[in-house]
């Protein structure tokens, strides 16, 4: 069983599923500064609740300090929740805090290898979109050739649209082909599985 363990991913998550889905530096920088933002706006969401939680315990210590029994009971019922929420959100800030901090240091290493490290982040996800795609789509071919023996006719059209088609996608394609015929030794075919973070 898989448990987030209030993490959005594990560490092992974000490599090996994550960024060792991304077949270029460049696509793994992008989305690791993807998911740090997404973890910085939780962060952010935290210090909000913080400011929501103080004013709703002045609001509750007042329905404490009533005459009236029913507002009392509410302002400790208030109280309470308040303090239940502050404890998860605690455990939720600090998770988000490791998880920036795995985050961080997994971008500090995917940087030394990048290609368009010049670019901004914006121009650097534009220029590696061709070189992305077509790794991606050698690597579908792959799959495809692999476990059914044929890739489906959706997929071969995308490929097909690629402006490296002839020069590297179905070249690749005809070459797995015939590895397969040859010996069907996975191994022969398949990639040495690099991390590009190298873990």
């Amino acid at each position: 069983m898989i448990s987030k363990n209030h993490r959005q991913n594990h560490n092992f998550q974000i490599i090996y599923f994550l960024v060792g889905s991304c077949h270029t530096p460049d696509a793994a920088y992008a989305l690791l500064q993807d998911l740090r933002e997404e973890r910085e706006m939780a962060i952010e969401n935290y210090h909000v609740s913080k400011i929501k939680e103080s004013a709703r315990m002045i609001r509750a210590n007042r329905l404490c300090e009533s005459m009236d029994e029913a507002d009392k009971l509410d302002g400790q019922a208030e109280l309470t929740e308040i303090a239940n929420a502050s404890a998860r959100g605690k455990v939720l800030y600090r998770a988000a805090c490791d998880e920036i901090e795995f985050i961080d240091e997994c971008i500090e290493k995917i940087s030394l290898n990048r290609k368009y490290a010049d670019l901004s982040d914006s121009e650097s996800c534009q220029a590696m979109q061709q070189e992305e795609w077509l790794l991606e789509l050698i690597h579908r071919s792959e799959n495809f050739l692999l476990t059914t023996g044929t890739i489906p006719t959706d997929h071969f059209a995308t490929m097909r649209m690629h402006p490296e088609f002839k020069t590297k996608i179905l070249p690749k394609i005809q070459e797995v082909r015939s590895l397969i015929q040859s010996s069907g030794d996975i191994c022969l075919i398949l990639e040495n599985g690099t991390n590009l973070l190298g873990m």
